[in-house]
């Protein structure tokens, strides 16, 4: 297939929770008035998205959180990475760095855009000490809370691209049709934190502005062994910083590149960051998102470029299969 694929990791705080602090919290809390400012953009311009949302932010309030609490909690070697063990912490919050009911609403509101999974509690599926189970019981806790919002979870996008392929099959078991891989290039491969690398971070932030890993243009694919969808991802959407701001020209080149390549070619662009990208220098950000979804209205007229969701991509992908396309 053909097409243009953008998904956003949509936490808050559940997605920063072990690697940040106060100092961070009103980028998080500004993450309320950037979601309709995304939501404004796409609609201008027909754009689909997949917002992979944590499943805490359907709560309305802290004792909805813990009242949907999975029957097993992640038993991570390193505990600061379960939010269980951290409750009366969380308690004492402000609820708009955790909990996002009308921004979710909002979202199933607004044409073309699909509200996908990213577990209950922005489950880690590579660190040591979780197991399946764990993992089965979180992403049930995540189906349960947005079935309460009449929302049915199709897709998936694993918090911190832990990809883990043991784990696909109860994916499938819950209804999911589709994943979003990773590049299939060494310096994306997944990682524990443990295990990430200094050299591959290094070679991903040169890749943002010059393409070392070529076009990263993929193709949508099926996981035999689950049956589940790959719609793999293809570039971070860095956001913009004023001490990188003088390349900020060359990053939106690289990406429009990529964007044409792919128009021509054939396969996917899939584009993805998280709304608190873009909490901070949010003006500057939208500006440059409006730039690239130009350049997509450009390629959507002269080559039927497509913008779709995870789930209308992995769709689209098995019908062509069942049709022996």
């Amino acid at each position: 297939m053909n097409g243009f694929i953008i998904s956003l990791d949509f936490e808050l705080f559940w997605g920063v929770r072990d690697s940040r602090g106060e100092e961070y919290f009103t980028v998080l809390k500004n993450v309320h008035q950037v979601v309709p400012k995304l939501l404004q953009l796409f609609n201008k311009y027909n754009v689909a998205c997949t917002w992979a949302g944590v499943g805490a932010l359907c709560a309305n309030d802290y004792d909805s959180f813990v009242n949907n609490t999975p029957k097993l909690l992640p038993s991570y070697k390193d505990t600061k990475y379960s939010p269980f063990h951290d409750l009366d912490y969380l308690s004492s919050l402000d609820p708009k760095l955790l909990f996002a009911p009308d921004l979710v609403t909002a979202i199933t509101n607004t044409p073309n855009q699909e509200f996908a999974s990213h577990t209950y509690s922005h489950f880690y599926c590579l660190e040591q000490g979780q197991i399946i189970t764990e993992f089965t019981a979180d992403l049930k806790a995540c189906t349960d809370i947005v079935a309460a919002k009449q929302i049915s979870l199709r897709s998936l996008v694993f918090p911190r691209n832990q990809f883990n392929s043991d784990y696909l099959t109860v994916c499938k078991q819950q209804g999911l049709i589709a994943y979003r891989g990773n590049p299939e290039h060494w310096a994306y491969k997944a990682e524990s934190r443990n295990e990430r690398s200094a050299i591959k971070r290094l070679f991903r932030l040169i890749d943002t502005y010059i393409p070392l890993s070529g076009s990263l243009r993929q193709q949508v694919k099926l996981d035999k062994a689950s049956g589940m969808v790959d719609v793999p991802a293809s570039l971070f959407f860095r956001p913009y910083s004023s001490k990188l701001r003088f390349l900020d020209g060359i990053k939106l080149r690289r990406l429009k590149w990529s964007m044409t390549r792919t128009a021509k070619k054939g396969g996917v662009f899939h584009l993805w960051w998280h709304p608190h990208n873009f909490g901070q220098y949010t003006e500057q950000n939208l500006q440059q998102l409006e730039l690239l979804l130009q350049h997509y209205q450009m390629l959507n007229k002269r080559y039927g470029f497509k913008s779709v969701t995870m789930q209308q991509a992995a769709t689209q992908f098995l019908a062509g299969k069942a049709c022996g396309t």
